[in-house]
């Protein structure tokens, strides 16, 4: 994965717009064996452009299958994760600060509520070529590219509200028999840094559910342990910081959630296939 910042607003002094792009990133198929773990953006609207391949991702609540022309919208804090394939997927990705919709929430470009998976069908040939100049001039810094990409950031995301969501939103079914399943997950979304017991869930009548039907709906909802969740949200957590700051390992470990750096390394290694530092300089463009 390669990924490049914008300069700040302050420093952006051509944009017009009220929001900003905060960068791009563009991953290709040899990243499969490295995965982005469990995480989530605040203040920030992420653009996905499936390029390549086929997969099945994690948002929210529920896994969707993606592939090859589709387009997938973040909305600020919603947690995403990536699974690996026999036919990985390669993408394009924009981050955006500053989305403010009529009639929805700061930092959403759909309803919470709605699917975040679009096909881009007939504007998939005119949405791949400006996501593709966009990277090019921010990898290559040609003059004046940091005005020049917000300006395709900004035709992008125009294109995408007219003609992509405007013609295929539709809002997800809600079961209410899942609701205090999903109400502890996105507890865990949110206090991933927090000790977590399944033994103290029914503790004040908090949340009324028996541990091990919980740990039994949770695994066949999101096909891993309440354990194994929290731990890929931890990670994929750490994948941010260590991309998006100078922090030492150890500080992240900490910032986490784990109480040992070590097992920190020896557990990133194992689901990211790369050491914490190997995957820091790896994947840190600039």
């Amino acid at each position: 994965m390669k990924q490049y910042f914008l300069l700040s607003d302050k420093q952006n002094k051509n944009s017009s717009s009220d929001y900003q792009l905060i960068y791009m990133s563009k991953v290709e198929g040899v990243d499969k064996d490295h995965p982005r773990m469990l995480h989530s953006h605040q203040s920030i609207v992420e653009l996905i452009l499936i390029t390549a391949g086929s997969s099945k991702i994690f948002i929210g609540n529920q896994y969707f299958p993606v592939k090859k022309g589709d387009l997938i919208i973040y909305n600020s804090g919603v947690v995403h994760d990536e699974l690996s394939s026999n036919d990985p997927i390669a993408l394009y990705c924009i981050g955006i600060k500053g989305i403010n919709e009529t009639n929805l929430r700061a930092d959403a470009l759909i309803s919470d509520r709605a699917e975040p998976i679009f096909e881009t069908g007939q504007y998939y040939a005119v949405l791949l070529p400006l996501f593709q100049s966009a990277f090019d001039m921010l990898e290559q810094e040609i003059n004046n590219y940091n005005s020049l990409v917000q300006t395709l950031g900004q035709t992008i995301i125009e294109l995408i509200k007219a003609n992509v969501i405007n013609n295929q939103s539709k809002l997800a079914e809600d079961s209410s028999k899942l609701i205090i399943v999903q109400e502890i997950k996105q507890y865990l979304d949110v206090h991933f840094s927090e000790e977590f017991k399944l033994s103290t869930l029914n503790q004040e009548g908090r949340w009324p559910i028996n541990e091990y039907y919980f740990a039994h709906k949770f695994k066949a909802l999101y096909d891993y342990t309440p354990i194994e969740y929290l731990q890929r949200r931890r990670i994929g957590e750490a994948q941010t910081l260590l991309i998006n700051t100078d922090l030492s390992i150890t500080e992240i470990a900490y910032q986490v959630g784990f109480n040992s750096s070590s097992y920190f390394t020896t557990l990133f290694k194992k689901i990211v296939k790369l050491t914490p530092k190997t995957y820091r300089n790896q994947y840190t463009a600039r």
